[in-house]
Order: structure tokens, then C-alpha cells, then sequence
């Protein structure tokens, strides 16, 4: 089991790799699905036969009718019983208690599944956004120091006549807009690193150190059509799989309310034995006694319960219902799912293309400040023109970021949607 190594620098991969470990959700639903484990076992039980075992010890005054008088008695006794039971016909009721168990053991297995895969998105979303906001946080760095050597230049040049002092209040009122968007990004960074802490099943201010990250990301279109997606989703996906399973058990829980209108059908034995001392007094007379008994017995128990308030009759009604409810659910769920990748799928479109026009942003405002910088050389420009340019060209990067972690988040929530994530 992976431990997190504070001295460690984690990848994606490595940090998937320890929220699996101590993401306290993937263990809820790991301790849920054992419990449920724990009910089929249980549901089984009654086909067992049942053995139980009873004692029973002490000392009573009591009397017993007689032909002249009471036979007045003082009696100490020690009794120990073992009885078997065991159930012969129940017309389906442990088979439905059964099936019922099973069909949630299951339903908690695949929602394991599920819990998984959304741990695993939840950390692959805020290591985008983490790494989108360090990617900002450099890019406000750049146009604070671009500002800060336009400030001082002009500063130089108001000095000397070359410039006037509007120019170098306009340049200070840009260097408080950058020195405000460096502690903003800053503070983005800070806590997209504490959201991703927490995903990974660590506390926000846990020292993670995190390894360079890849900048480039592919945009190529997708595979698949977005209908083959859908079908892929109804098919795969955990969770719908998990409320099919919660439909099963609900059809044996009415099967369950169906069996109990009919009788059941037990074979009952006991063996006990019984020692015992008494005296006993009949008028003058007193005697005194002690014996063993041996004591055994076998019967056919047949109980069948002819009238009990409707209480029957409005149990299978309501399992009947859940019965009903539990196919809506699984409907609306699949629903919901189509819903999702159909949602999902034009999203990472839409930020591939932003991706695409993010990336030519950055390359023409990377050759306007070349080309500004150039001419700045030569006196054919004004140093606020380049500071101007060295904004244009963070502010590029800064988009950049934003939308390659925008596409990679759209296309980890495709994934998630479709139940392809592993």
C-alpha cells in the first residue's frame, strides 16, 4: 500500500496511485461492499439447521394436589436442554432473502467500481487546475517583472526629459495591477494544491511535492462518435450496472412478501435431562427424593399465518412500489448517463478548439513582443510599447494554461462519464 513520502516529488500517475490508498471514500465503499459481503452470509443462515443448547438451575417451594391434602414440596433442580430445528419449507422465502442479499452485494461491488473512478477523476481534475495555476502564477511573475522594468525605465526617462510623468503614473498603475494578479495567482496556486491534497486522501497542508508536468497535451479528434460513446456508457458504467442490481433485489424482496402469505414447515427434536432433589410433606409424613430423568422429543411444527391486520397484504404493496421505483431510477439514471457523455463529448471539442486558438494567441503575441523588442533596440519604440507587448504575451500564456487544463479536465470528465476510467 503506497505511503505518502513527503520528501517524494508525485506525477499524476503517482498521486492516482496513493488516493486509491487513503482517499477515505474508496474505503467507505470498500467497508459497504463487505457488509453487504457479510448480508448474503447472513441471508443464508436459515438453511442451516439451528442447535441450541439451555440450562436451568435453582431451588423452588411449591405443592401438588392431592386425593386427602396438598403435597406441600421443597425442590432443588438442574436441568439442561439441546434442541434442533430446522427448517423444512418456506415456498421461496430463503431463496428471496437470498437473491435479494446477493443482488446488494453486488450493487456495492460495482459502486466500488465507481467510487473509484470518481477518486481518480477528482484527482486528475485538481492536478489540472493546479498545474493551470502555476502556469498562471509564472505567467503574472513575467508581466510583474515586464512592469517593473517599464516603471523603472520610464522613471529614467522622466528624469531626463525623454518622457512625461502621465506615461510613468500609467506604468505604476500597471505595476499594482500585475504586483495584485501575482498574489492572485499566487493564492490560485496555493489552493488548487490543498483541493488536490484533499483529493488525494491527504490533509490541505500536507508538504506534496509535485514533479515538472507535461505543458502539451494532444487535441486530435476523437475516436468515436458520440453515439457510440452513449452505448458504450449504458453498457460499462458501474453505477447503472449497481441500480440494475439494486431492480434485482427489489424483485425478490416482493417475491420475499409473496412467500410470506403461505405457511412454513419445521422439524423440531429436543433431548433434556433433568436432576432433581425434593422433600415432600403429606400431613405428618416427609419423605425425601432424588432421581435423573432423561427427557426427549421430536415434532412437525406447520405454522401458517391465516389473518395478521393486512399487515402482508400492505408490505408486498410497498415492496411492489420499490419494486416500480427502483426501474424508474435505473431509467432516469441512464438518462442521466447519456446526458452526461453527450454533454461531456461537444465540451472537449469546444476546448480543443479553444486549446487550438489559445495556442495561436500565444504565437502571434510571442512574435509581436520579438518584433517590438527588436525595434525598441533601435529607438523605433517606446518602452511602454514593449511592457505593452510582455503583457500581451503573459496574458497569452496565461490562456494557454487555462485552456489545456480546461481540455484535459473535459476529457478525463468524458471518460468518468462513459465509466472508461481506470
Amino acid at each position: 500500500m503506497p505511503v505518502f513520502e513527503s520528501s517524494r516529488a508525485y506525477d499524476l500517475g503517482s498521486l492516482v496511485e496513493l488516493a486509491m490508498a487513503n482517499n477515505p471514500k474508496t474505503r467507505a465503499a470498500l467497508f459497504s461492499a463487505l457488509a453487504s459481503k457479510a448480508a448474503v452470509g447472513e441471508a443464508r443462515a436459515p438453511y442451516y439447521p439451528r442447535l441450541s443448547a439451555e440450562f436451568l438451575g435453582g431451588y423452588d417451594k411449591w405443592y401438588t394436589p392431592a386425593t386427602e391434602a396438598p403435597d406441600f414440596f421443597r425442590r432443588q433442580q438442574a436441568t439442561a436442554v439441546l434442541s434442533i430445528e430446522y427448517l423444512l419449507l418456506d415456498f421461496g422465502r430463503r431463496a428471496a432473502d437470498v437473491s435479494r442479499a446477493v443482488a446488494l452485494f453486488e450493487a456495492a461491488g460495482l459502486m466500488v467500481d465507481r467510487k473509484v473512478q470518481e477518486v481518480v477523476f477528482a484527482v486528475q481534475s485538481r492536478y489540472f487546475a493546479h498545474e493551470a495555476a502555476l502556469a498562471k502564477e509564472a505567467a503574472a511573475s513575467s508581466m510583474l517583472e515586464a512592469a517593473r522594468t517599464a516603471v523603472e525605465t520610464i522613471r529614467l526617462e522622466v528624469e531626463t526629459g525623454l518622457s512625461a510623468k502621465p506615461e510613468l503614473l500609467q506604468a505604476k498603475r500597471i505595476l499594482l495591477d500585475a504586483e495584485y494578479g501575482l498574489a492572485a495567482a499566487a493564492a490560485l496556486s496555493r489552493n488548487t494544491l490543498g483541493e488536490l491534497c484533499v483529493a488525494t486522501g491527504l490533509p490541505a497542508n500536507a508538504p506534496v511535492q509535485l514533479s515538472a508536468g507535461d505543458a502539451s497535451a494532444s487535441t486530435a479528434p476523437l475516436r468515436e462518435n458520440v453515439g457510440g460513446l452513449i452505448e458504450k456508457a449504458l453498457s460499462i458504467r458501474p453505477d447503472l450496472a449497481a441500480k440494475a442490481g439494486e431492480v434485482r433485489a427489489s424483485e425478490a424482496a416482493t417475491r420475499r412478501a409473496q412467500a410470506d402469505f403461505l405457511p412454513e414447515v419445521r422439524l423440531q427434536a429436543d433431548y433434556a435431562y433433568s436432576a432433581f432433589q425434593y422433600d415432600s410433606e403429606t400431613g405428618p409424613k416427609s419423605n425425601a427424593n432424588a432421581a435423573g430423568i432423561n427427557g426427549y422429543g421430536a415434532f412437525l411444527n406447520v405454522k401458517w399465518d391465516l389473518f395478521d391486520g393486512f399487515e402482508r397484504v400492505e408490505r408486498l404493496q410497498k415492496n411492489a412500489a420499490e419494486e416500480d421505483a427502483a426501474r424508474e431510477s435505473l431509467e432516469a439514471a441512464r438518462l442521466d448517463a447519456s446526458r452526461d457523455v453527450w454533454t461531456s463529448y461537444h465540451d472537449t471539442l469546444s476546448a480543443s478548439r479553444r486549446v487550438d486558438a489559445a495556442e495561436g494567441f500565444v504565437a502571434s503575441a510571442r512574435e509581436n513582443f520579438l518584433s517590438i523588442e527588436a525595434a525598441s533596440r533601435t529607438g523605433l519604440s517606446q518602452v511602454s510599447e514593449l511592457a505593452e507587448a510582455a503583457g500581451i504575451l503573459a496574458e497569452a500564456r496565461f490562456e494557454r494554461a487555462e485552456a489545456l487544463a480546461v481540455y484535459l479536465t473535459t476529457v478525463a470528465e468524458l471518460a468518468l462519464a462513459v465509466g472508461a476510467v481506470r
